[in-house]
């Protein structure tokens, strides 16, 4: 799919097909589990934490968020990261 859709000779973690209109999110994703483990291993994350990491960045691409320059791509990690928080929320034993 890298090489069909992207002209891209390498691997890639995830692909975003764009569908969203205004506010209206539409997206399909299609996300390498191997590229995911591999990235892992590479930046030290958890199999989980690497995953949503991949799966915002996604939805932040539809959103209108880019990463084409490094300042962007801070930005862009900055938000990833608050994503991932989402994910981490502490469950009370009592609920």
């Amino acid at each position: 799919m890298n090489q069909e859709y992207l002209n891209h000779e390498t691997h890639t973690d995830i692909i975003t097909f764009d569908y969203s209109t205004g506010k209206i999110l539409s997206a399909e994703f299609f996300i390498s589990m191997w590229a995911i483990e591999q990235s892992a291993k590479e930046e030290s994350q958890t199999l989980e934490d690497e995953t949503l990491r991949v799966i915002s960045h996604g939805v932040l691409h539809c959103m209108g968020h880019e990463d084409s320059t490094q300042e962007k791509k801070a930005e862009m990690r900055q938000r990833e990261n608050e994503f991932i928080d989402l994910f981490h929320v502490k469950q009370l034993n009592n609920v």
